[in-house]
C-alpha cells in the first residue's frame, strides 16, 4: 500500500469514526459518571468489539448475514432491545449516578462488557468494516500484508477517537455536576432511545 493510499484510508476512517453514536455516548457517560481513568475501560471494550467486527467482516460473515435476513433481523432487534433498555435505565436513575465510590460504581470488567454489548448491538458495523476495507485492498497482491497495515491503523484511529470522547466526558461531568446530573441522564437516556428507534427502522443491509 502506498503512503498516499494509507493517508486517504486514515482520513476516511477518522471521518467515519467521529460521528456521535451509541459507542461515543457510552464513553462520554462512563467518563462523566466514573471518571476518565475508568472511562478508558469502555474504550478497551470498544477495541475488542471492533476487532471482532473486523474479523467477522473479513471472514465472510457479512455475506452470510446478508443471505440470511431472519438471523440479521434477530440480531438487529436484540440490539434495539438493549439500547432501549439502556435508555430507560438512564431515564430512571434520576441523576443518581456520581463519580464518588458507591453502590452503583462499576468495575472495569462491567464497563468493558457494557461497551462490547453496545458496539455489538448494531450488526451494520460488520458491513461498514467490509465496505471501507474493500475500497483499499488490492486483489492483485497478497492480502495479509495489506491487512497488517489497514487493521492496526483502523483500530488506532478508533482508540484515539473514543479516548477523545472520554475526555469530553470530563467536561460533561463538570457542566452537569450536582442536580444538573439529572439532565445529563435524561439527555443520555433519550439519545439511547433515539438510537434504538433508528436501528429499528433503518435498512441496515444497505451500506
Amino acid at each position: 500500500m502506498s503512503l498516499e493510499s494509507w493517508l486517504v484510508f486514515m482520513a476516511i476512517w477518522t471521518v467515519a469514526s467521529i460521528p456521535l453514536g451509541p459507542n461515543a455516548m457510552n464513553c462520554i457517560s462512563a467518563s462523566a459518571t466514573h471518571g476518565f481513568a475508568k472511562g478508558l475501560w469502555s474504550v478497551a471494550g470498544l477495541f475488542l468489539a471492533s476487532t471482532l467486527h473486523m474479523t467477522l467482516a473479513l471472514s465472510g460473515m457479512s455475506a452470510f448475514l446478508n443471505a440470511n435476513p431472519a438471523l440479521f433481523d434477530l440480531l438487529r432487534w436484540a440490539g434495539v432491545a438493549y439500547l432501549a433498555w439502556l435508555g430507560i435505565s438512564m431515564l430512571r436513575t434520576g441523576g443518581a449516578f456520581r463519580i464518588q465510590k458507591g453502590s452503583q460504581d462499576r468495575s472495569p470488567s462491567q464497563l468493558v462488557q457494557k461497551a462490547i454489548l453496545i458496539s455489538l448491538s448494531n450488526p451494520k458495523a460488520i458491513f461498514v468494516w467490509l465496505a471501507v476495507f474493500t475500497q483499499f485492498v488490492d486483489a492483485t497482491i497478497p492480502l495479509t500484508p495489506q491487512l497488517l497495515v489497514l487493521a492496526p491503523s483502523a483500530l488506532l484511529v478508533t482508540i484515539i477517537v473514543y479516548v477523545g470522547y472520554c475526555a469530553i466526558g470530563l467536561g460533561v461531568n463538570r457542566l452537569f455536576s450536582g442536580h444538573r446530573k439529572l439532565w445529563f441522564d435524561r439527555i443520555t437516556g433519550s439519545t439511547y432511545l433515539v438510537f434504538a428507534l433508528g436501528l429499528a427502522t433503518a435498512d441496515l443491509r444497505r451500506v
